[in-house]
């Protein structure tokens, strides 16, 4: 066989068929050999050469070198030969030439117009000569391969990749006895360790994404591995087939496998979810095995013989741990001198315990009982992170070095297996077909019906999720009932009898676990957590967790589900809110929230419509209400911190826990004949009954106990060492029986079906809306004021027969600074400070998205966006810039406009928009001389309207109803007004207001938030009188703004809801008639073109101020600046008075009554920035485009 090699030394070389008798046969003169073929008649070989352009040839040793064709070859591929004509494709020509194979004469082009031509061939029967063959009888009596040779005998028998032939020479292995396999990112591989040359061959696996661990089963010949993207365990043959997942919910981040290969069964680590995990082989019967105390769990081994596993846990305290196989027995091993030790083996026959350390760079070892510890290697490890053992040999693969290594464990021998080889992963040295050791399980699964998990002291058989092991401790059955309980960070399940059954349901991320319940025919659990304020449900196996409720909780002690309306109450004792929402969160609303002081535990009697609870605060008691929230009365006065409490639903009682006087208490279900059920307690605290008897959890005994629920005899105690549970429940279909009318079809309500006595209902609606007049269906509220905080936004009515306020669930808020509505998209925008970005969300978080992105090489990166106003016709966001000091202007959905103003001392804040009119408001902190000022909505026609008597105006809010401007200064402490042309300044209010941030006009009053008090409060916007607190107790409190009901047919008529009035970029309506800087040409635009033109009616004083070099517009485009002359020529004939309208302070005479304040015009020098013309036209409708252009042809 012949091959051109066109590396870093090009060259020809040949070879017996069977790889022996190796030699050089073209050297020299030879750059990039592309084509080659073989002249079996005459016994030369040809070669093109697509560097040099030639076709050479030679005998087949390469001596008589013959030139065939030289130049005009542009790009020789392939070639091929037929008798006396040689073919070849050329990349360059995108042909198929030929010549003679002698003279090189002859060419032609015999195909054209091929793309891309590569390999080429003549098919016939003379290019595959038939000559006798020592291969063609019985194959050469090879059981494989028989590969010809060049030499005596003239074949030779080959075995697959990886394979032994037999000392016969003729016969192969069944197969590699030893194995190394390796995980790569995206594919599998095997090497034989029976052959020295350690070639790897690719398994046929298909959609690998991410396999990080690999592990091997030689009793069935599986091979196991984990995939980090796919997330799942998954399995196949070595040949590929049999390709099946094992493991594929509640997997995150599998880091370490490992196969029982006694007992049948697979381990593994997870350090997303933090646990070891078992299953049998097929992914059935899984148990969790550990989940307490493990930070980042790794590699895993283990030693069926022994009944032992070991583990590595690379976390903030880096070890070594061991642990039964049921995991018990745990102790650690190594937790000195560790970093991240990624790798972990087991020697079995000298009992050794090696592991491999990705920060030490180390590989150490030590006896199976943690003595003995020694380095064996430490030099040249950079990353080491797959580790195995086989025989005398030690594997590991290294991510720095891209390679394979391994050492002799006694003579510390090295090399390396495979280089340069990237992604390597997990790997495992094995034998194929060789399994070492025995234990009890492997006899009829050591009698265990499921699971069965070897200890040293024997078998200890074990049951998956939701089953519970008899009496018998080898049966596992479905239990009839069983207890659920709640602890700061998991939720347990424990048998009704007193046998061990204490096993965690597998949640992630339970910080505080507080109220507990569950729905029985939905198979899920509810659970609040006082840390995370939130509330969670999930299947009772732990899968599909989710957060149904994440918004507006703060300490939520108290729920309870209403398995009849599949709908979810909750008490809070931090808001002093009771609320219900659906079953998924939705609809939520706030039932109970006057004169509530910490209500604490919360029963359900769906089948009569009745709620109960307890209060914790200054006068403990037990009330009840409708399930609605009506008909409030108080049942037990006289009583402790009650908690726990409970129902009997078969003899109508209530039973609860007595904090302060250590009782456990039941009276009837009007709080009457109550008696002491159990006395003598430390510290009862959960509680709950099922049939005959009460549990409950005591905190000072550390225990579950239970009792006879009439008598309190019979105690008994169920589980102990159980430190704080927090809530306790019986899982049982009795526990959830009855009917009522919201069972059936929710009752026909849009969204919550309430219960009320007597067997009836009520249809809710969610926070703020409100019934409509056919009792069944709601309308989302159209008036309404938003405040936001630090990290919330929050929707308040003024309403006393609803809750004032209700947090919005919005997700991802990290400092929120100003916020404002669109009420005909109806979608929320605000500026995040911390994110530097404009968002913007629908009320219920969805369809969020950012309107304003801080991305780096953005046009708007470290802008810092200070605040925002939004033209709801024009549908444009202006909003001012704390970096850049100018007035911007974007699209709401997201396209930027540009920028109306900018100056060279400015500083914009505060803006508000008054697209009604026209104009902009805002104010310009400009450092000594504040101001407030008004400038057409294109950055056109600005004045100052106010610069002395300013502090620091922190918030601007308009009201087109009454025509006026308000302000609050944080400096001078007070809320000021005028009209919206600047005239007749008054203070609307100066006392005791300490840091007002925000403030907005609804109906007749003006409200402002105060972030010192954290306070809302509100005054009548006309008389200054009624002030008063509207809410309390909110921290970190940053703008506030009014919603008012849209009125579509009058938002129709403004000129620039449709297509923005036709204007390309800002559309300007202000009133009478029609006044343009600069106009669109109507006849010109209806024939497809429009032209923009200086308005003949313009009078000279009528220009844009410059400020600073010029006034950006939109798109960028820069407004050209006019020569100084012009300019002074122009101030001459502006106006030379401006009127500032400052009040003269008199005492404040407020109510209807009061006398007119009489104001003062002050004359003062014309500012820069102050363009007014008191002549001017009141216009239409103006389309704004860049200034000083004429006849232009857009």
């Amino acid at each position: 066989m012949y091959w051109t090699d066109w590396g870093e030394i090009p060259k020809i070389e040949r070879a017996g068929m069977d790889g022996t008798s190796r030699q050089m046969v073209i050297d020299s003169d030879i750059y990039w050999p592309n084509g080659l073929t073989l002249d079996y008649d005459e016994k030369k070989l040809y070669w093109a050469d697509a560097k040099f352009n030639f076709i050479h040839r030679s005998n087949l040793d390469g001596t008589s070198r013959e030139v065939v064709v030289a130049g005009e070859l542009p790009h020789p591929f392939a070639l091929t030969l037929y008798e006396g004509t040689l073919f070849w494709t050329d990349w360059t020509t995108h042909s198929v030439h030929s010549c003679n194979k002698i003279t090189g004469g002859d060419r032609r082009e015999i195909h054209s117009n091929i793309f891309s031509p590569m390999d080429i061939h003549v098919f016939s029967q003379k290019r595959q000569p038939t000559v006798p063959s020592p291969c063609s009888v019985k194959n050469g009596g090879c059981s494989h391969l028989c590969l010809l040779s060049p030499i005596k005998p003239f074949y030779q028998c080959a075995c697959p990749t990886g394979v032994q032939l037999l000392e016969n020479k003729k016969t192969c292995r069944d197969g590699a006895t030893q194995l190394l396999l390796l995980a790569r990112r995206t594919d599998l591989r095997k090497i034989s360790l029976d052959m020295p040359d350690f070639t790897d061959i690719v398994m046929p696996a298909e959609d690998i994404r991410h396999a990080i661990a690999i592990d091997y089963d030689p009793i069935e010949g599986y091979v196991y591995w984990t995939d980090d993207e796919v997330r799942a365990i998954r399995r196949s043959y070595l040949d590929g087939s049999d390709a099946q997942l094992v493991v594929t919910s509640q997997v995150s981040h599998p880091d370490g496998i490992a196969v029982d290969w006694v007992a049948r069964n697979l381990y593994w680590t997870d350090t997303g979810t933090d646990r070891i995990e078992v299953t049998r082989l097929n992914g059935t019967m899984r148990k969790i095995l550990i989940s307490e105390d493990l930070d980042e769990p790794r590699a895993i081994v283990l030693d069926p013989v022994a009944g032992y596993m070991y583990w590595t846990d690379w976390g903030e305290i880096p070890k070594i741990e061991r642990a039964a196989l049921d995991g018990t027995d745990r102790v650690v091993m190594v937790n000195t001198s560790l970093g991240w030790p990624n790798g972990l083996a087991l020697d079995y026959e000298e009992k050794k315990v090696y592991w491999g350390d990705a920060r030490t760079d180390k590989i150490e070892v030590m006896n199976m009982d943690g003595s003995g510890r020694r380095i064996l290697v430490e030099d040249k490890l950079p990353h080491i992170f797959g580790f195995t053992l086989l025989g005398d040999w030690i594997y590991w693969t290294d991510w720095q070095r891209r390679s394979i290594e391994r050492v002799h464990k006694h003579k510390a021998e090295r090399e390396t297996i495979i280089d340069q080889l990237p992604d390597l992963m997990g790997l495992k040295a094995t034998y194929v077909h060789k399994a070492f050791g025995t234990n009890a399980c492997a006899e009829k699964n050591g009698g265990c019906s499921h699971l069965c998990l070897y200890r040293p002291q024997g078998v200890a058989c074990a049951c998956p999720i939701g089953l519970e092991l008899i009496a018998d401790m080898s049966t596992c059955i479905v239990p009839e009932a069983f207890l659920l309980f709640s602890r700061h960070t998991d939720i347990r399940r424990i048998s009704l009898e007193t046998n061990n059954n204490n096993v965690a349901i597998p949640l992630t991320g339970v910080k505080e676990a507080s109220a507990l319940d569950f729905d029985v025919t939905d198979n899920r659990i509810y659970w609040t957590d006082i840390t995370l304020k939130t509330i969670s449900r999930a299947f009772m196996n732990g899968s599909s967790l989710e957060h149904v409720v994440e918004f507006g909780l703060d300490y939520p002690e108290g729920m309870a589900v209403d398995w009849l309306g599949k709908n979810l109450y909750w008490a809070d004792t931090g808001t002093n809110r009771i609320e219900v929402a659906k079953l998924d969160g939705q609809h939520r609303q706030v039932l109970v929230w006057k004169d509530l002081d910490s209500p604490r535990a919360l029963a359900l009697d769906p089948a009569e419509g009745f709620m109960y609870w307890t209060e914790w605060g200054g006068r403990p008691k037990i009330d009840r209400a409708a399930m609605d929230g009506t008909g409030r009365s108080t049942l037990v006065a006289n009583v402790g911190r009650a908690n726990g409490l409970t129902i009997d639903y078969a003899e109508r009682r209530l039973y609860w826990t007595d904090l302060d006087t250590t009782l456990i208490e039941s009276s009837n279900m009007l709080g009457g004949n109550r008696e002491v059920i159990a006395e003598d307690l430390p510290h009862p605290f959960g509680l709950t009954q099922y049939q005959d008897y009460i549990y409950w959890t005591d905190w000072s005994l550390r225990s579950i106990e239970r009792a006879n629920k009439t008598s309190g005899q019979n105690r008994t105690v169920i589980q102990g060492h159980l430190d704080y549970v927090m809530d306790i429940l019986v899982y049982h279909s009795s526990r959830q029986g009855g009917w009522n009318a919201c069972a059936s079809t929710n009752g026909h309500c849009s969204h919550l079906c309430l219960a009320v006595p007597v067997s009836s209902y009520v249809c809710g609606c969610p926070a703020h809306y409100s019934l409509n007049y056919d009792n069944k269906t709601c309308s989302a509220p159209t008036s309404f004021l938003l405040f936001s905080q630090k990290t919330a936004i929050n929707r308040m009515v003024i309403d006393e027969q609803q809750s004032p306020d209700i947090i919005l669930p919005i997700h991802s808020l990290k400092n929120v600074r100003a916020i404002d509505y669109d009420p005909m998209d109806k979608h929320l925008y605000w500026i995040d400070s911390k994110q530097n970005v404009i968002r913007r969300a629908q009320e219920d978080g969805n369809q969020s998205m950012t309107v304003v992105s801080n991305v780096p090489g953005g046009p708007n990166l470290g802008l810092q966006p200070f605040d925002l106003s939004i033209d709801i016709y024009s549908r444009y966001i202006y909003w001012t810039s704390e970096v850049t000091n100018v007035i911007n202007v974007t699209r709401t959905d997201g396209t930027r406009v540009g920028v109306v103003l900018r100056g060279e001392h400015d500083k914009p804040r505060a803006i508000v928009v008054n697209p009604e009119r026209g104009y902009m408001y805002f104010t310009n902190l400009q450092e000594r001389s504040p101001k407030i000022e008004r400038a057409a909505l294109d950055g056109t026609e600005r004045e100052v309207l106010f610069f002395s008597n300013l502090g620091k105006p922190v918030a601007l809010a308009i009201d087109n109803e009454v025509g006026k401007l308000f302000w609050v200064d944080s400096d001078l402490r007070r809320i000021e007004s005028s009209d919206l042309s600047g005239a007749n300044r008054i203070v609307i209010e100066d006392s005791n207001i300490l840091q007002p941030v925000g403030l907005t006009v609804f109906g007749e009053h003006l409200y402002w938030i105060d972030r010192q008090q954290q306070m809302i409060e509100r005054i009548d916007k006309t008389t200054r009188e009624g002030r008063t607190k509207i809410q309390a107790r909110i921290a970190a409190l940053s703008d506030i703004h009014a919603v008012h009901e849209l009125d579509i047919r009058e938002y129709s008529k403004h000129p620039c809801t449709s297509d923005n009035g036709g204007c390309s970029h800002i559309c300007i309506v202000k009133g009478g008639r029609l006044h343009s800087l600069l106009l669109p040409c109507a006849s010109h635009a209806a024939a497809g073109r429009a032209h923009l033109w200086r308005a003949p009616h313009l009078l000279p004083g009528a220009v844009p101020v410059h400020v600073g070099g010029g006034v950006l517009h939109p798109a960028g485009l820069a407004l050209r600046r006019l020569p100084r002359v012009r300019r002074q020529q122009r101030r001459a004939q502006l106006p030379r008075v401006l009127r500032e309208r400052v009040p003269v302070r008199q005492p404040a005479v407020r109510g209807p009554g009061a006398p007119l304040q009489r104001r003062v015009q002050l004359p003062g020098p014309l500012r820069r920035g102050q363009v007014r013309n008191p002549l001017r036209p009141r216009p239409v409708q103006l389309c704004q485009w860049p200034l000083h252009r004429q006849t232009q042809e857009v």
